[in-house]
């Protein structure tokens, strides 16, 4: 689409989520999925009216939706296809806990072009064009200044789905790192904790678990365009299907060091 208007998108997404998220009441239905994770009918609503309002807007795109997969046609090197999750951090959002948020990514071509995260409970409207800076509620994001690791705060992303293996080795990560700065904080909700780094409340999350992580793939913008660094857990650009670290680049390497 040779007139696509990133600034426009962003205005008609973040309309999108205000309007369906301000029709949802009390969680009527919690059903499982993979491992212990859930969804509600909430996640549901919320994707699917994402999903037809943006086909209406963007008939030719494509989607790649946390509780439907792809839908008109694989995003694998589609020239736009929207990343959607309607509620990362579900089981913090079914639990009546305040951190989870709703999400919506624009890639081209396989690289995050526009990002939009909504954290309802804390009343905070993140959204990025790359190139063009991250902001929240329309202030323009930093990444923390802080180069001592004594002085960092940590997310560690643990979701419902780790197996023993990948318990273990976040326990033999969390006993190597523990001592060595300010505090370590679970993270239920990659989309959240990457904003929090963007904004500069936190110097870095983890994901060890290799996944897509579609709740962070506009977060993951966020933290580039605010002036931080995106890698995998070897330090490595990350791929498709990949573990994460964000951080505010003054860290990474120490926390790498640590990763090893």
């Amino acid at each position: 689409m040779e007139n696509f208007n990133p600034e426009l998108a962003i205005q008609q997404v973040v309309a999108i989520i205000k309007k369906y998220y301000s029709q949802t009441k009390a969680i009527k239905t919690v059903n499982k999925k993979e491992g212990n994770d859930i969804v509600t009918d909430i996640d549901l609503f919320m994707e699917a009216n994402i999903i037809k309002e943006l086909s209406a807007l963007y008939p030719t795109h494509s989607f790649m939706a946390e509780e439907n997969g792809s839908i008109n046609k694989k995003c694998d090197g589609d020239a736009y296809c929207w990343i959607i999750d309607p509620i990362d951090g579900t089981i913090n959002f079914a639990a009546g806990l305040p951190e989870y948020g709703i999400v919506v990514a624009l890639q081209k071509n396989g690289e995050t072009i526009l990002g939009v995260t909504y954290l309802p409970q804390f009343n905070e409207l993140y959204t990025a064009i790359k190139g063009q800076g991250a902001y929240c509620n329309g202030k323009k994001l930093r990444v923390s200044t802080k180069t001592d690791l004594n002085d960092c705060v940590v997310m560690i992303c643990l979701d419902a789905k780790h197996t023993a293996e990948e318990i273990e080795q976040s326990l033999k990560f969390i006993r190597r790192i523990f001592p060595k700065i300010r505090g370590l904080r679970i993270a239920g909700s990659s989309s959240v904790a990457t904003c929090w780094v963007a904004s500069g409340k936190i110097e870095a999350m983890i994901n060890l678990r290799t996944s897509k992580s579609l709740g962070s793939t506009a977060g993951r913008l966020f933290v580039s365009e605010a002036g931080g660094k995106v890698t995998n857990l070897v330090g490595n650009p990350r791929k498709a299907k990949d573990t994460i670290l964000c951080s505010n680049d003054l860290v990474h390497d120490d926390i790498l060091n640590y990763l090893q």
